[in-house]
C-alpha cells in the first residue's frame, strides 16, 4: 500500500468518525471538535504527500519538512529548525513554494 493509498483511508475513516460525532452531538451548541480537527490534519498531510517535499512526523500535528522546517498542520505556523521564532503561512503550498523551494 502506498503512502498515498494509506493516508486516503485514514481520511475516509476520519470521516466516518466525524459523521458519527455530528450525528451523536447534534442537539449540544458546543462539543469538543477533536475528530474534525484530526481530519483537517490528515488532508494537510495528504497534500504534503502530493507535494513530493521529503518529510516526517515530529509529533502530533507537526512534521519536519526537508528536514530543516518545523511545520504545524492544524495551524499553518512554521519556523527553522534550532530557532524559535514561529512564522505564518497562509497555506501548506505558500509554505513549499515560497520557503521550502526557494531555500533549495
Amino acid at each position: 500500500m502506498t503512502e498515498l493509498e494509506r493516508i486516503n483511508q485514514k481520511i475516509k475513516e476520519q470521516e466516518e468518525v466525524v459523521k458519527d460525532v455530528e450525528e451523536r452531538n447534534y442537539h449540544k451548541d458546543y462539543f469538543g471538535k477533536g475528530s474534525w480537527n484530526e481530519l483537517a490534519r490528515l488532508r494537510i498531510e495528504k497534500e504534503l504527500i502530493l507535494t513530493g517535499v521529503e518529510w516526517s512526523h515530529h509529533n502530533e500535528g507537526m512534521v519536519i519538512v526537508e528536514n530543516k522546517y518545523f511545520y504545524a498542520l492544524k495551524s499553518g505556523k512554521w519556523r527553522v529548525k534550532g530557532k524559535q521564532e514561529w512564522h505564518t503561512s497562509k497555506s501548506l503550498k505558500h509554505f513549499i513554494e515560497n520557503t521550502v523551494r526557494e531555500e533549495s
